[in-house]
This record gives C-alpha cells, structure tokens and sequence, in this order.
C-alpha cells in the first residue's frame, strides 16, 4: 500500500469523513476506543459525529453508562464501550504501573490501607478526588500518590469514574465503587490469549492496517504477544496486518480541528499517518505526543490552539503552507462551539509555529502560545 492507501484508510477507520449518522456508542466502538481525557474526548467526537453534543458523551458515561473511562492499554485514559471493558482489561501482560508508583511515595503498607479506607469512604457514595483526599487528610506528595492509587483502583475495577465534570475542559470526575456503579458488568477475567486476539481484531477495525510495532505501542502488549496475537487474526502484507483487503473508498474530505492525543494520529508507533515526514517536529514532541492539528482532506496543513473558558472558545490556528482554509477553520470551530454549547467562539490567524522536538516540555499542549 502507498502512503496515501494508508492514509486514506486512517481518515475513513477513524471516522473523520464524518459521514455516517452515529451515536457516541458506535463511534468509540468503530474508532477502537477514544482518549478520555477533557477536553479531547469531546473535541474527538465533534471530530466524528455528526450532529454531536456534549450532552451525548455524558449521557453514555453517567446515565446509560454504556462508555466508561478508564486508564488501560498502555495506561493512558480512553473511552471503552462497557461490552469491550472485560476483554481490554484480560489482554493486559504488563506489571500495573500506578500502584508501583504509589509504593514509591507512601509504600506498600500505606497503600493497601487507603485502598481500605477508600473502598469505605465511597461505599453507597459519589466523590470527586478532593473529598476523597480530604476524608484521609493527605496532602503534598501523598496527594500525589492518591491520585495514582485511584488510577490503580480503577484499573483493578474496583473504583469507577462515575460523575461528570463541570465543564467540558475539566478533568475532575466523581468516583464510586464499580459494582455500584456497573451492577451488570462485575469485573471478570477471560482467557489473556483469547482477549488478546479480540483485542487484535478491535484494534484492526479502528486503526489498521498496522504492523506489530504499531499494535504492541497501542495495546501495550509485550511484543512477542502483539505478534502472535496479529498472526492469529490476520495474514500480513508488506509487513502490514489487516482484517480485509483494502476497500475501495473514497478520497479525504472536509477540514477537521483534532485535539491533542486524538487517536487518528497516536496510534502508530512511527506516527505515520496523514503527517508529512518534514513536518513531524511541528505536529509531535520528542516524546510522541500529538499536538491539536489542522486536517484537511485526509492531511494536517496546520496546528492549532485553544483559548476562552467554559463559555467561550478562542482559535488560534497556524498553517504550514503560510494562508491556509481560514472559512473552513471558522466553521469548524463553530461547530465545536455548537456542541459544546459555548455562547461565543472567535478564529485568529498567526504565522509562527514551533519545533516542538526542541521547545519545553507539555509545548504540545498549547503549540501557539505566546502569539
């Protein structure tokens, strides 16, 4: 496959031909799952669904509770359709990272009694972290180890991120106990081999065609793993696993502003993806993390950054090539604007960007501050 195959494939797996009628469900489901973070995954699912309103992912989150967010695969935070959690969570073939990092800071001793405590604090409850952090009176560098230490409940499923956020750029979620929060989906642990093979094929469906590399970054798995688990599901060509043979879709439409850590352009280990190889600097820091990005037909032209507050939204963007689709920016942010319910939302063009590989740490989040 050509550069341009593969990157057709991403644009349309990834369901930013936003072409389709979906609900939030679907879309996660299709995507292979979203990062979960605020405000990426309502920025990400503006990306996606047409007609889309913030009020939809807090409908699947906290009434349906058909989504639910939680730190997993390589431990990042992302959007997992409730069906999918035992078989994402079974695959798994790593040391859990979170409570290792609790033990450095407090030990283990002090971990497993919060863990008690924290199981009788949200026992019948819904607590945002602060409660939680005030009931065992902790502050400083054991605040810090709190944090971890709900990081690790969760991904044991014992804790659930349970109430939403003021906001949609707060990350600040309530938590209760996950077998009172998911009544009908106790924790159970299938067979690893065959979760890992589900979990090839889920990857596949969102992502591919993707190559071991590729799929052992995502899942997290150890390498030997994601290879037999790939080999299990799909035949490689060139190098590169797929579940069928290539469709024959359409070229890339339409301008999309993703976000940063949008799964269309972190899932591969190379980040190959609809970025041309000149501009990696400027679209990816030196740890890989993807900056908001300027897409349009199926190729970033541009980043972009985010200013306001609850109730408004300031797009800064900058283009590559000097001008860039100023009116497509300026209706794609209102389409943002609209789903989120902001009162204003207000575009500015600025002619300098940055080489990210060589700017201060966490530049990716705000690539055009200063301007």
């Amino acid at each position: 496959m050509t550069t341009r195959d593969l990157d057709r494939e991403q644009w349309h797996r990834q369901l930013l031909q936003r072409e389709r009628e979906l609900s939030v469900e679907e879309a996660v489901e299709l995507a292979g799952g979203l990062y979960s973070t605020a405000p990426t995954s309502y920025l990400s699912c503006v990306a996606r669904v047409p007609g889309f309103s913030k009020a939809d992912l807090d409908r699947a989150l906290y009434e349906d509770r058909t989504l639910v967010r939680i730190g997993t695969l390589r431990g990042s935070g992302f959007l997992i359709p409730i069906d999918r959690i035992d078989m994402v969570m079974s695959a798994g073939d790593r040391k859990e990272w979170y409570a290792s990092a609790v033990d450095k800071i407090v030990g283990e001793k002090q971990r497993k009694a919060w863990t008690e405590r924290v199981v009788r604090i949200l026992d019948g409850n819904v607590l945002p972290a602060r409660e939680i952090r005030a009931r065992l009176g902790v502050s400083g560098k054991e605040a810090e180890a709190l944090r971890y230490l709900l990081s690790s409940l969760s991904q044991q499923r014992l804790v659930a991120a349970a109430a939403g956020p003021t906001s949609w750029r707060d990350n600040q979620y309530g938590y209760a106990l996950w077998d009172q929060w998911f009544p009908d989906h106790p924790a159970v642990r299938l067979d690893p081999e065959e979760a890992r093979l589900e979990l090839a094929r889920w990857y596949l469906q969102g992502h591919g065609p993707g190559t071991i590399e590729d799929f052992s970054w995502w899942s997290g798995l150890k390498k030997a793993n994601a290879r037999k688990a790939l080999e299990g599901v799909a035949q490689p060509h060139d190098g590169f696993y797929d579940l069928n043979p290539p469709a024959d879709l359409p070229e890339p439409s339409g301008l999309r502003l993703l976000p940063i850590w949008d799964t269309a352009l972190v899932t591969q280990k190379t980040r190959r993806r609809m970025v041309a190889e000149d501009l990696y600097p400027y679209v990816y820091d030196s740890s890989g993390n993807v900056t908001s990005t300027v897409m349009l037909d199926g190729e970033v032209i541009g980043v972009w950054d985010r200013g306001g507050d609850n109730e408004r939204l300031e797009v800064k963007a900058a283009f590559f090539a000097g001008s860039g689709p100023r009116g497509l920016v300026e209706e794609e942010a209102g389409r943002i604007g609209g789903a989120l319910g902001l009162a204003e939302v207000s575009v500015r063009q600025v002619d300098r960007y940055v080489d990210l590989t060589e700017a201060s740490r966490n530049r990716f989040m705000s690539p055009l501050s200063g301007d």
